[in-house]
């Protein structure tokens, strides 16, 4: 049978009256304001705030999709355009959402368009995973002829169908039920017996469930400690009073935080409301992920490996109120629940919850305002909490509960430092595992146990070098040396991606063949393969680790045993937890501690003191092997003895003399030009913008002793991919001050052609 086609029953637009609504549509623009336009009376009913519109805006009023922030009744003073269309069935954004975004567009200097942009996924904006159907209704009893027309068999038994069903069904799908063709519907339409409706409805591809998401067993409910049933308690009287309320769990890896978090989330929806859990990134906690999947039923796990349509699925679903619990990486602070009961953060200190593109937000601070706005609590859990967090801890904002020991009474491991200086292997060659660490994983496989190795680089060598000259193969557009890959034989640069064959001679002097200095996770692998070779390893980085369900892949296989030593850059250093790794190696300990960035001795300890926690989580314990030049560093002798508290107190007081978060705010301007000497004037004369900025709010009567300003200077890594950089570092102990420093500055001087600025407001990257 033909199926039957119903283009040609569009009914035709009404013509357009004078407009009596209007609407505020803000653009994907750096603008911080809303625009005016007429509503048409035939898109009266379809407007409303959180949908998107098509309008002419710019040069040549091109028709350009913007979002309704406000609608009002009162035509402004002066005459308007009027909207195109309306985009979207249904708002896209709930009410606090809209009042979140704004939040962030003030506070992270942006445009509302640019930040109601990022937050919707693409997938939803492109309606990804719905297809255009029409859609067949009986028409009122109220308006239908009366007496009722006579009508021909195939007719009547539509009508009936329709009748008897109550509601709209897919015309394709009417006919198939009917088994009828395309006239006795078309009758029915023409009668008035029947009315035509367009609409989208999902896709069997929105539908689908992703490949990693298969239901998980159902698990037991454990016994709590005395420490988290005293932690327990607290939590569960504030979902019972529910206000909001930050709270931050210190709890040491092991402790069992990840139990906290599912007995508060099943509180959650034993009273009908909604969680919404924060991960660092999905495809490194698959434990966690698979343990809210055995409790808590059916979660939306939110994650950069889905599809368009799989993504546009779960947040219509989360909007419509189908879904309760939402898991995600830092996007998945925008989910549009409707009534939420808490909000959790799992290793609330991770770098990887700020955003480095517009909007340059930090979800754990986006989480706590639309915590605030929701009126509810959020949980904050790490072993290692940022220092931004432990301070609010201090000072009374945060409220403070801790987890001190592991369940079961299991000891924190013994951490044993290895000096480099003095821990050689007698060819005197540079090796990856020292003497100490080479005979420890040898003891450890022998025992039938598995190893764990850190190595915070990837590569093959991290760079060429001729000892002839001293040349140093650097990246073609960044001031960056290039890093052997030898898998691939290309020289690659990890900030562009920029590659090519590495010389086999000195192209600066031709003397001599360049030599491979440094080593990556690579070069590690290698090295194991030739010391271990009866033993199986596995490399996770991102190289190795690109396919979708690569992590789940490398994980399993090491969890069954068939992967004796697992090796890999930070994204094995959390949310693992095997209690057959009785021995976890860190073969560099001193990888970030001297970039230019003023938490590198933060995130030194909290990587160490994360990884270290992966061992000793069964009844065989365990033991780390940390291999540095510096073990008398505070940031590895503390992580070494697992003393967040001193690593804490001694950093803050650092911090606090030299200026810094948490102490004074922070922003950082960023301006670049692919010709250097434009960007220099341009940042020359920005700098000259801060002195009348000032004279300005002085004028004003504030106080402007409480701002220190560095810069021009170039950027630490000064070309990137061709442009040259120079930065302006702003600190204050006043947040407000600092936004009304930059707002009343950086609208005076013009930004010329070919010159990009960038505002980070508590910036993450120095670099």
């Amino acid at each position: 049978m033909t199926e039957p086609s119903f283009e040609l029953f569009e009914p035709p637009a009404p013509p357009s009256e004078a407009a009596t609504l209007f609407a505020e549509v803000v653009f994907d623009r750096p603008l911080d304001h809303a625009y005016t336009y007429a509503v048409p009376a035939e898109f009266r009913n379809e407007i409303a705030i959180g949908k998107r519109l098509l309008a002419p805006f710019g040069r040549g009023d091109r028709a350009t999709p913007g979002f309704c922030v406000g609608i009002a009744e009162e035509a402004p003073p002066r005459k308007v355009k009027a909207i195109q269309r309306v985009l979207d069935e249904e708002a896209l954004l709930t009410e606090n959402l809209l009042k979140l975004t704004r939040w962030m567009a003030d506070y992270y200097l942006c445009g509302w368009g640019q930040v109601l942009n990022a937050v919707v996924p693409a997938g939803v904006k492109q309606q990804a995973g719905t297809k255009s159907v029409i859609l067949i209704e009986a028409t009122p009893a109220t308006i239908r002829p009366n007496p009722m027309p006579r009508l021909p068999a195939k007719q009547k038994t539509v009508f009936d169908l329709l009748d008897r069903e109550g509601t709209a069904i897919e015309a394709n799908e009417l006919a198939r039920r009917a088994a009828v063709g395309n006239a006795p519907i078309r009758a029915l339409l023409e009668k008035g017996l029947a009315r035509r409706i367009a609409s989208r409805v999902e896709s069997s591809a929105a539908r689908a469930p992703s490949a990693d998401a298969e239901r998980e067993p159902l698990t037991p409910t454990p016994n709590l400690t005395p420490d988290q049933l005293t932690v327990w308690a607290e939590i569960e009287r504030a979902l019972r009073q529910p206000a909001f309320q930050p709270i931050l769990l210190h709890g040491v890896t092991g402790s069992g935080k990840t139990e906290i978090y599912l007995r508060a989330i099943e509180e959650t929806l034993r009273q009908g409301k909604e969680a919404l859990v924060l991960v660092p990134e999905i495809s490194l906690t698959p434990q966690t992920i698979q343990s809210f999947r055995g409790r808590c039923g059916e979660i939306a796990v939110l994650h950069s490996h889905l599809h368009d349509a799989e993504r546009s699925g779960h947040w219509r679903r989360i909007y419509q109120g189908k879904i309760h619990v939402v898991v995600g990486a830092r996007s998945a602070v925008f989910a549009p629940t409707r009534n939420l009961g808490i909000i959790i953060i799992d290793e609330e200190h991770e770098s990887s919850f700020k955003q480095e593109t517009t909007p340059r937000y930090h979800a754990r601070d986006v989480a706590i305002m639309r915590a605030n706005l929701e009126k509810i609590p959020i949980l904050l859990g790490s072993a290692t909490p940022s220092l931004e967090s432990w301070h609010n801890a201090q000072r009374g904002t945060y409220r403070l509960l801790k987890l001190p020991c592991r369940v079961f009474e299991r000891p924190m491991p013994p951490v044993q430092l290895v000096d480099l200086r003095h821990d050689k292997h007698p060819d005197k060659r540079y090796h990856g595992l020292s003497p100490s660490l080479e005979r420890a994983m040898k003891q450890t496989l022998q025992a039938g146990n598995q190893v764990l190795l850190l190595l915070n680089r990837r590569g093959f060598a991290t760079f060429l070098h001729c000892p002839a000259c001293g040349y140093v193969q650097q990246c073609k557009f960044c001031d960056l040396a290039l890093t052997f890959h030898r898998e691939k034989n290309i020289a690659l640069c990890h900030l562009c991606g920029y590659q090519c064959r590495p010389p086999e001679r000195c192209p600066e002097c031709g003397a001599g063949q360049v030599r491979y200095h440094g080593m990556g996770t690579e070069k590690l692998e290698a090295e194991i393969a030739t010391k271990f070779p009866d033993h199986l390893a596995q490399r996770m980085d991102s190289d190795t680790m690109r396919q979708h369900g690569s992590h789940k892949k490398a994980l399993e296989a090491f969890r069954r045993g068939e992967t004796h030593i697992l090796l890999g850059t930070q994204m094995i250093a959390k949310g693992l937890d095997f209690p057959n790794v009785t021995l976890v190696g860190v073969v560099n300990a001193d990888v970030t501690l001297h970039l230019p960035d003023f938490r590198a001795p933060e995130r030194t300890f909290q990587l160490l003191a994360q990884v270290a926690g992966r061992t000793g989580r069964g009844p065989k314990g365990g033991r780390v092997l940390v291999q540095t030049m510096q073990p008398e560093h505070p940031s590895i002798a503390k992580a070494a003895t697992h003393d967040y508290l001193a690593f804490a107190e001694a950093e803050m007081d650092h911090r606090e003399k030299s200026g810094y978060p948490p102490f004074q705010r922070m922003a950082r301007l960023v301006l670049k030009s692919k010709d250097e000497a434009v960007a220099l004037d341009y940042a020359e004369r920005l700098a000259a913008a801060f002195g009348p900025a000032i004279e300005s709010l002085q004028r004003q009567g504030e106080s402007t002793n409480d701002l220190r300003i560095l810069g021009p200077a170039e950027a630490p890594v000064f070309r990137v991919k061709g442009w040259f950089r120079f930065h302006f570092q702003l600190q204050s102990p006043h947040s407000g001050f600092l936004h009304r420093v930059l707002r009343q500055a950086l609208p005076t001087v013009r930004l010329p052609h070919g010159v990009e600025l960038t505002v980070d407001i508590d910036p993450y990257d120095m670099l």
